[in-house]
């Protein structure tokens, strides 16, 4: 428990020059009585900070995962079976992958805004010192994905990055997602935050159940 809370402050340590995160909701569903994410086996910490020059808020949430961390890292980068078991995921296609790079495509559907989609570069990262694995992404230009069709919006900005850390000798992972983007269109700035931080929960419930199912 001891190198768990460690690894859950490292993972909310932020530059001197950045503001600091700012914590927005906590749901610890087991054990009862837990109050942090570190001692919390089956919840979810989110968080949100302001990013200079950004529009939006960044976000993170930080969940335990009853899975090791390379089981976790291959969830989230199956990028070729995401559609029904990501949230709000309607397409997805695979341009490239090898073992450091991923080139995707992804069509979503989300809350509150209308379509949205996103091409990006994903950096594949395995077995990190400390057992940590990490995959972070940002946006990219390929020639061979169309215009947007129409009522779909094209994110610009869609930087972020999951860091999983072993925990109870490598048998579960601190998972950490970290995110910076903009809806984009005319969406006030309260509600595009509200959008951004609204999937959470699922997200972190789906990649759980995966994980754990492997």
């Amino acid at each position: 428990m001891r190198i768990a809370f460690m690894l859950f402050l490292l993972s909310l340590a932020a530059p001197a020059d950045e503001p600091r995160w700012e914590q927005k909701e906590f749901d610890c569903q087991e054990p009862a009585g837990c109050d942090q994410a570190s001692c919390c086996h089956y919840g979810l910490a989110v968080y949100t900070r302001e990013k200079p020059g950004a529009q939006v808020k960044e976000v993170k949430a930080v969940g335990q995962v009853g899975a090791p961390p390379e089981e976790v890292f291959a969830v989230v980068t199956d990028y070729e079976h995401q559609v029904g078991h990501m949230p709000y995921v309607q397409y997805q296609a695979v341009f490239s992958r090898t073992e450091s790079h991923v080139v995707f495509w992804t069509v979503a559907d989300f809350p509150f805004v209308s379509r949205r989609d996103w091409i990006v570069k994903s950096h594949l990262e395995r077995n990190l010192p400390a057992g940590v694995w990490r995959v972070s992404w940002q946006p990219t230009v390929i020639e061979d994905v169309p215009p947007p069709e129409d009522g779909v919006v094209r994110l610009k900005v869609n930087t972020g990055s999951w860091t999983m850390q072993p925990i109870d000798g490598g048998k579960r992972t601190l998972a950490t997602y970290q995110l910076l983007t903009d809806p984009g269109g005319s969406i006030p700035k309260f509600i595009a935050n509200r959008a951004n931080t609204t999937a959470l929960p699922e997200l972190f419930a789906r990649v759980r159940k995966r994980a754990e199912s492997r």
